[in-house]
Formats: structure tokens, C-alpha cells, sequence
């Protein structure tokens, strides 16, 4: 009788089994691509932070300087205040030659244009312009700023000026 040649097979080899190291081209560049986006976002984030750390000091300086308003109640010094912090802000933000020589209405211009707030022309925005050097009785002065209103202007444009 002849014998069945499948019978002289030998059993089916199995391969090794596949080690999860060193990982395939494909995982390195995909390890590669992904390091090199959390960088870039980071690098990103931390650097709008480190930009934007003016308007944020700013912005708590605008409330400390609310707060003093309602323990002396001085209008005209709170006006005084909000002005000296929008200057300082905007010469951070800007070149000193485009801000420091302003004062007036084309002060309560610049800081129009470079937020897009209408109101420094309102009467909020007056009580920043040449309203604070004239003479008045106190009593007037406290009628005539809008305390509520200039504080949260100076806000808005601290929050918004494009620098």
C-alpha cells in the first residue's frame, strides 16, 4: 500500500510572536508628530500669556483703583486714576511718541480707535479728556463722572485695545 504523502508533512511552524518593541516607522513618526504639536501648542499658550500679563495687571489695577473710589468717594481723583492706568497700559502696548504726548480729545480719539468703543466721545469718556483740569464745585464734580460707567469703559478698553 502506498503510503500518503500529506502523511510526511511536518506539523504547521507557528512565527514567533510579534514584540511590542521597537515599534513599527509608523508609531515613531506618529510619537514624533504629536511631541512636536503638545511643543508648539505650549510654546504658544505661554507666550499669549506672557503677552497679554499687561492687560491682566491692568485690569486689577482698574478694580483696586474701584475699590479706593468707594472708600474716598472722589470722583475726580477716580477720573484722575482711570486716565494715569489707561496711559500706562497704552504705553506699554504702544510706541511712547504715539501715546505720551496726548491729552484731551485726541487722547479720548486714540483710545476710540484702538478699541472700536465709541463711548470715550460719551459722557463717560469726558470725564478722561480736558472736563478733569476745570474748575467746579465738588458737589458738580460727582454729577458730572459717571463713576459705574468710566469704570467699566476703562475695563473694556483694557480688555479690547489692539495692540
Amino acid at each position: 500500500m502506498t503510503q500518503n504523502p500529506l502523511d510526511q508533512l511536518l506539523p504547521n511552524h507557528l512565527p514567533d510572536p510579534v514584540s511590542f518593541w521597537p515599534p513599527a516607522p509608523g508609531w515613531w513618526i506618529s510619537a514624533i508628530v504629536i511631541i512636536a504639536a503638545i511643543t508648539l501648542i505650549t510654546l504658544l499658550v505661554v507666550r499669549t500669556l506672557r503677552r497679554n500679563r499687561y492687560r491682566r495687571q491692568a485690569r486689577n489695577q482698574a478694580h483696586v483703583i474701584f475699590n479706593a473710589f468707594k472708600q474716598h468717594q472722589d470722583a475726580l481723583q477716580f477720573a484722575n486714576d482711570c486716565n494715569r492706568l489707561l496711559k500706562q497700559t497704552a504705553l506699554h502696548a504702544y510706541s511712547d511718541e504715539q501715546v505720551a504726548p496726548l491729552y484731551g480729545n485726541p487722547w479720548l480719539d486714540f483710545l476710540s480707535r484702538k478699541s472700536g468703543i465709541r463711548e470715550f466721545s460719551g459722557k463717560p469718556g469726558q470725564a478722561l479728556g480736558e472736563a478733569r483740569f476745570q474748575q467746579m464745585p465738588i458737589a458738580n464734580q460727582k454729577q458730572e463722572v459717571d463713576v459705574d460707567q468710566l469704570h467699566k469703559l476703562t475695563v473694556s478698553w483694557i480688555r479690547k485695545h489692539h495692540a
